[in-house]
Formats: structure tokens, sequence, C-alpha cells
């Protein structure tokens, strides 16, 4: 964790550190549907060679969470303005409280979590893909013998983004909305105008 190389997103030289440690034992699971076990923790027992419980000393049944949901292209749209708006005003929105929450809930309530962003063109996606081809296609090698794309097959990208509101309703739905986000935000009052107008000249 103290060594600055391991944060690479290449996961080569992410996890170069553990060769020094011979005595550390390591196991890379793929994350991958294309594995015979697909789930990460039934993976992960199966392979420390853990029996999987049954009956009434069973797994107890997960209970599915929001607390670390994306909000949604609608979201990501309304955040992104809001910060940039607010460093407009000269009010750094660092010292809101509840900053990252606020919106996401909203988010949920009103059910733009199940949109979700994805800002990946075509153009990017094969950029990115192509940056880390070699250094995957080693790692997937080296750690469990097939190629990298057998386990992760190439996908197309599907850019899911969202760009403002268009009709009047729509527009004087989201600016409702902003009000509340600042409200909850607790946004000093005497910037909101300033930031309001802001808001207008960008949607």
């Amino acid at each position: 964790m103290h060594d600055s190389d391991s944060w690479d997103i290449s996961y080569p030289s992410k996890f170069r550190v553990l060769s020094r440690f011979p005595s550390i034992a390591t196991l890379f699971l793929p994350l991958s549907k294309q594995v015979a076990i697909a789930d990460p923790f039934l993976a992960l027992v199966d392979a420390l060679g853990l029996d999987a419980p049954s009956g009434e000393q069973g797994w107890l049944v997960g209970r599915s969470s929001k607390q670390n949901i994306q909000p949604g292209a609608r979201g990501i749209w309304m955040s992104a303005l809001c910060r940039h708006l607010m460093v407009e005003t000269g009010f750094d929105p660092e010292v809101l409280k509840r900053k990252g929450k606020v919106i996401r809930d909203l988010a949920i309530e009103l059910g733009w979590d199940r949109e979700k962003f994805d800002g990946f063109d075509q153009p990017l996606h094969d950029r990115v893909s192509a940056f880390y081809a070699s250094s995957n296609e080693a790692f997937a090698q080296e750690h469990w013998g097939v190629s990298w794309d057998s386990l992760f097959p190439v996908r197309s990208a599907v850019q899911q983004v969202y760009a403002g509101p268009e009709a009047e309703a729509e527009r004087k739905e989201m600016r409702g909305l902003m009000v509340r986000v600042l409200r909850e935000l607790r946004f000093p009052w005497r910037l909101r105008r300033r930031f309001f107008s802001l808001y207008d000249a960008a949607v």
C-alpha cells in the first residue's frame, strides 16, 4: 500500500510488489462471466478448497443495498453541473456536508440509478482497451494460462449520457430539483441568485 507503483491500473505493475515476498501466497480470481463459478464469493470459497455449508448451516441470503450505487446519467449530469456552477460563483463545494449523498439519494428516489451513466464512446473505449491490451494479456497468461479476451470478450461501447433537459416541462422539473438540492446542501442564500443565473444560462 505504501508502494507508489502499486496504484497503477496495469495489473502486472499493480501487484508486482507481492513477488518480493514469496512467503505470501497469492491467488487471483477473474471476475468474469466466462468461468464456471461467476459469483466472486463462491469462486473464492471454491479456490480455497472450503466446503460450502448447506441446510440450516447454509449461507445467509444477501440483502441488496444501494449504499454504493451510481446516481445514473441524470444524477451525474446534475452533480457535475452543480459543482461547476458552485466553483463559478466562487464557492468551495468541498465545505458542504453530505455533498455526495444529496444527489445520490434524489437519484434513487426518482429511479435515475436504473439508467446507468457510461461516458465511454467507441473511440475512447478502443483507446483504453488498446493501452492495456498487452499488460492484460501478460497478466492473464501468467496467472490463468488463458488469453485475456477469452475471459473478458471485447464488447462494443454503449455510451449513456444525459446532456440536460430539452423540453420546457423537463427544464422546469430539473430546475425545481436543483432548488431542492441546494436547499438540502445548505448552499448559502447570498449565492443562490448568482448560481441560478449561471444555471439558466447553461441549461
